[in-house]
């Protein structure tokens, strides 16, 4: 059985950068990408999401946002307005069910100097 979503994902500060031009809209002040996710098993995860943005979005440097079969360290994940770090309910935070019309936002908090 396939499930498909309608996800809205915000890259910010410097992340919007490796993303297509042409999947960013500004939408109340915030460059945002709405998405579609299908997914064959129980419904799309965060993990789907991140493979998705990775195979599908990335214009240039896919190393900025992913590595080593996640999200690069430094980059905060945060599902409708939740850090998926604070989940406690004992699912791996890369399987955590996905709903239609959710937002999730990738922070990044990797600054030169």
């Amino acid at each position: 059985m396939s499930t498909k979503l309608t996800l809205y994902v915000e890259f910010s500060d410097g992340l919007d950068t490796l993303i297509k031009d042409e999947l960013l809209k500004k939408v109340d002040g915030r460059l945002q990408a709405t998405l579609t996710l299908d997914s064959e098993h129980d419904g799309p995860n965060i993990r789907d999401l991140v493979e998705y943005i990775r195979d599908n979005c990335i214009k240039r440097n896919p190393e900025l946002f992913y590595m080593e079969n996640g999200v690069r360290p430094g980059i905060l994940v945060l599902v409708n307005d939740v850090d998926w770090e604070l989940t406690d309910d004992g699912v791996d935070k890369y399987d955590q069910k996905l709903e239609n019309n959710d937002n999730v936002v990738f922070i990044s908090t990797l600054h030169g100097g």
